[in-house]
């Protein structure tokens, strides 16, 4: 059962202009909604403008973040009011299929969202930070299927791949202009949209993965991306963080054998006969 954060959040972020593309929905909502709540303007970017207009409070950009003019869109307000102060770069699509059936249609299409839309917009967000001369952080959404492998993601694995070495990357170049660059690598988050998915016996197999015993929610992220967004990580950048309960850290032998799961005590699996 998973029990909500009680860690304070109020006034964690006053007076910042925040920019969350990916917005409307899922992660990114919940991220936008926290950012809010710690005092933020926040500047939501989405392509579902009827998302975004349910999220009170934000200024709602409408915006594909493949669109050419998109970073300067996105951006704009958060220039207009002195900002920005941080970008979470959210937006992404994820890309389920084997190998083999993987055109280069799919391969491009997940590369503009996830990695040519981070490039990008964090391009400017640098631009318009050095600008304005106070620094700012960067919150860049990677993956821990970038770290594990799994199978017929590796389209999406790809892009998240490149994540991780963009974070490093411009965290080293920007790092002398106090913009601080980091990335979330979450595990298994269930969204509204991906628990209509699952039922009981899905569950309780996947928990079984996280050590910590369930299964993630899209708050765990948010509050990993409040503290990355926040003065109270001022000394940390270039760090790609895994919000997973513990899933990458885990041997494949500890979730399935029987022995060590003794030792652990945790009781031996059971899996459905298959058909």
């Amino acid at each position: 059962m998973r029990r909500a954060s009680t860690a304070p959040v109020e006034g964690v972020l006053a007076g910042k202009v925040c920019v969350v593309t990916g917005a409307a929905a899922g992660i990114g909502r919940a991220i936008a909604a926290l950012f809010l709540r710690a005092g933020a303007t926040v500047i939501a970017a989405d392509k579902d403008p009827a998302g975004l207009a349910t999220l009170d409070g934000a200024i709602a950009v409408a915006a594909d973040v493949t669109d050419a003019d998109a970073p300067q869109r996105i951006l704009a307000p958060a220039i207009a009011r002195g900002g920005p102060d941080v970008l979470v770069n959210n937006a992404g699509v994820t890309t389920v299929r084997p190998l083999l059936d993987t055109g280069d249609a799919d391969l491009q299409a997940a590369l503009e969202v996830n990695l040519s839309s981070t490039f990008r917009l964090a391009r400017e967000a640098v631009r318009a930070m050095r600008a304005h001369g106070r620094g700012g952080a960067i919150v860049n959404m990677a993956s821990v299927n970038a770290m594990v492998g799994h199978p017929c993601v590796a389209a999406y694995a790809a892009t998240k791949g490149g994540i991780h070495a963009l974070t490093r990357q411009l965290a080293v170049e920007c790092g002398p202009h106090s913009i601080r660059v980091n990335a979330l690598s979450p595990g298994l988050i269930v969204t509204e949209a991906f628990a209509a998915r699952l039922d009981a016996e899905d569950v309780r197999l996947m928990t079984e993965a996280y050590p910590r015993g369930r299964l993630g929610h899209p708050d765990d992220v948010a509050h990993a991306a409040l503290f990355l967004a926040s003065d109270a990580a001022d000394f940390i950048t270039g760090v790609d963080l895994p919000v997973d309960g513990g899933m990458t850290a885990i041997a494949g032998a500890a979730v399935v054998s029987p022995r060590i799961r003794a030792w652990t005590g945790r009781p031996p699996l059971g899996f459905k006969d298959t058909p």
